[in-house]
């Protein structure tokens, strides 16, 4: 006689559907539990989307050459990154930092923020993903992963004017600093981190920063 399958609720409820139960039913220690849960339960896949990106770029250098890798962060920035940003064009610049603030919790940043009367500035303590490659030894300047992610063989604008940068990282000095500015939108400035061979912040950190006002207004 055949048996029946056996449905596997246990791989298919969330940490969140246990953190709902457990506040529900007055276990404390459980929900709270859960709740850790419900983060480590989004970081396997957040990793790998964000290393798969690294790949993409290692395929567009080596069938194109290292410039495509800006072209590619540029086309992608310009069809993503720009609408987002074009929903603040008329806003109160803290409301867009603010909501690069949200982006930092909800990637798993750990950061500072500082509020002075010109700007915000976010100071980026661990970076979850190309610091991540970078203490998990996935740059190809690291030799301690087999995933040897590409990194630029020369300074470039894009790359902070340095070599040795993850192409993944580029987007940052595109995203947060050269392409606002080409939109009409100045507000950004990106600085890149000062890291050892284990990818640990042994300087700066990676700073971003986001001015109050634009060049014109502050000229007036």
């Amino acid at each position: 006689m055949e048996t029946q399958p056996a449905i596997r609720r246990d791989w298919m409820e969330t940490a969140r559907d246990r953190a709902k139960s457990a506040i529900r039913e007055g276990r404390t220690e459980d929900a709270l539990a859960a709740v850790d849960e419900i983060w480590e339960e989004g970081r396997p896949i957040h990793d790998l989307y964000g290393d798969m990106s690294a790949v993409f770029l290692d395929f567009v250098e080596d069938r194109l050459g290292e410039d495509a890798v800006e072209e590619a962060w540029r086309f992608v920035g310009e069809r993503l990154w720009r609408p987002v940003l074009e929903a603040y064009r008329d806003e109160d610049p803290a409301k867009l930092a603010e909501t690069y603030a949200m982006f930092l919790r909800s990637h798993g940043y750990r950061f500072t923020c500082e509020e002075s009367d010109e700007a915000f500035t976010f100071r980026l303590l661990h970076c979850p993903s190309g610091g991540r490659m970078l203490e998990e030894g996935k740059a190809e300047t690291s030799k301690r992963h087999p995933t040897s992610l590409g990194v630029t063989k020369h300074p470039h604008s894009w790359s902070f004017g340095e070599k040795d940068v993850l192409y993944y990282c580029a987007h940052t000095k595109l995203w947060f600093d050269t392409q606002p500015r080409e939109w009409g939108m100045d507000l950004f400035r990106a600085e890149y981190g000062e890291f050892n061979e284990l990818g640990e912040v042994v300087g700066k950190p990676c700073s971003v920063r986001i001015s109050k006002t634009l060049p014109e207004a502050r000229d007036e």
